[in-house]
């Protein structure tokens, strides 16, 4: 009897166990195919939004103009008036662009401002508008917070990789707050290693909810494709960019006029310091009291060992907000409280100096102490950057003519017909003499 209970009792453990492993089967099978459907629903969710774009460049020759095609980029729809935002460094290739959505239904662009595009060089965004053709029913993404997002957290991109359309990979968030890597002068990135490559730039970078938190931008490489480092600019600023962009036109930012360069505490240190290397003349800097070789230790509270958090933080606040900077100085630390201030000096002139920022990459300043030009911006992509020049540069002459102030820069270039072949610069006490064209 004893021996038949214990069978009876073996046979229900047994027949428990089968029951239980199926249903742990059936769990991991729904779980997983749950985990598969978030992928699935992000990419549908957000591809509507996605458009393809190829930037051509024209041709003039004696019968006619021609088009020679210069790239692919990805566009992102940000709103149902027609608004897409994309990459600077890709459209800044071509003047003609054709816009495919994503059914390929062909899009004809609206000026914006009597402009093609709007861009803000600083940030590499590039804002267009498109007509929407007919009754069609234009989708734009969704905003997602990219303050919120983790390290580790799962993204997806979505773009045209080398023109293939609508093309979807995934990977992780790698890291936040990448600077310092020399894409664009205000840079606040999120690593991931989501596969990317060219024409993947200007489409979004979603979450598993579909929301935009990021608009892919560049890749670390050696070999010109994928290697598993990707960048995104991330959405918080790509909105506040844009907003700029399409109340005024630009960005305002807050100035405070001083030029800083990174650079190692001693041989011997791999750690940073930041140092003050001039003070633009009655600025909210010089007017403050920062001089020229001040060591930059904190800015708002927050420590700084890099130039790239140097701005990033500045950059970050709005025009009327205030700063407050530690410096070190002779030895002793000094803070100073300064209003952010749009740049307003030299208006009669930002005309001719936005046309050589936008043409040549290139934004002079005079310094306060002593009156001399210096190159207090350049953007990645300009000429001026890729022929040598280097910020904080001193200008000695343009063009074989002297430069005293920021007058003859501009008188210079008039005479010039609007070109810039050639400048001489101060560079470590060094006279280097540049070509640009």
């Amino acid at each position: 009897m004893k021996r038949i209970k214990y069978t009876t009792l073996l046979y229900w453990i047994v027949c428990i166990s089968i029951c239980c492993c199926c249903m742990e089967q059936k769990t991991a099978a729904a779980t997983l195919h749950d985990y598969n459907n978030m992928f699935v629903r992000a990419a549908q969710t957000a591809k509507k939004s996605v458009v393809n774009i190829s930037i051509y460049r024209s041709k003039k020759d004696a019968q006619k103009n021609s088009y020679k095609r210069a790239g692919y980029a990805s566009g992102t729809i940000i709103s149902s008036t027609g608004y897409v935002v994309t990459n600077y460094h890709v459209v800044s290739k071509g003047d003609y662009y054709r816009i495919t959505l994503y059914d390929g239904t062909e899009c004809e662009l609206i000026p914006i401002r009597e402009k093609k595009y709007l861009f803000d060089a600083k940030t590499d965004i590039a804002l267009m508008r498109i007509a929407i053709p007919g009754e069609y029913g234009i989708i734009s993404v969704d905003f997602g917070d990219s303050h919120e997002l983790k390290e580790g957290e799962w993204v997806l991109a979505i773009g045209n990789p080398y023109g293939l359309h609508q093309s979807v990979s995934s990977g992780i968030v790698s890291s936040k707050g990448r600077n310092d890597i020399g894409f664009a002068d205000i840079e606040d990135f999120i690593q991931t290693d989501v596969a990317i490559n060219p024409g993947n730039s200007g489409g979004p970078l979603i979450n598993l909810e579909g929301r935009l938190v990021g608009i892919n931008t560049a890749i670390r490489t050696i070999t010109g494709g994928y290697q598993g480092i990707s960048f995104a600019i991330p959405s918080n600023t790509v909105k506040a960019v844009c907003t700029e962009l399409v109340k005024y036109g630009r960005v305002r930012r807050g100035w405070l006029g001083f030029l800083v360069r990174q650079e190692k505490r001693s041989s011997n240190d791999e750690k940073y310091q930041v140092q003050v290397i001039s003070v633009i003349k009655n600025s909210p800097a010089d007017r403050a009291g920062i001089k020229k070789n001040d060591i930059i230790r904190e800015v708002d509270g927050q420590q700084v060992n890099s130039l790239g958090e140097v701005v990033k933080l500045i950059s970050s606040k709005p025009i009327g907000s205030t700063v407050d900077i530690v410096v070190g100085r002779n030895g002793k630390l000094y803070r100073f409280r300064m209003l952010l201030q749009e740049k307003e000096r030299y208006q009669a002139m930002q005309r001719v100096l936005q046309y050589i920022l936008s043409r040549y990459g290139i934004e002079f300043d005079e310094n306060a102490a002593s009156g001399d030009v210096v190159v207090s911006y350049l953007s990645p992509m300009g000429p001026g950057y890729q022929a040598g020049l280097h910020r904080g540069d001193v200008i000695i002459s343009m063009n074989g003519k002297r430069v005293r102030s920021l007058d003859e820069v501009i008188r210079i270039y008039k005479k010039s017909h609007h070109r810039i072949r050639e400048i001489s610069v101060l560079r470590n006490k060094r006279e280097v003499a540049i070509e640009i064209e």
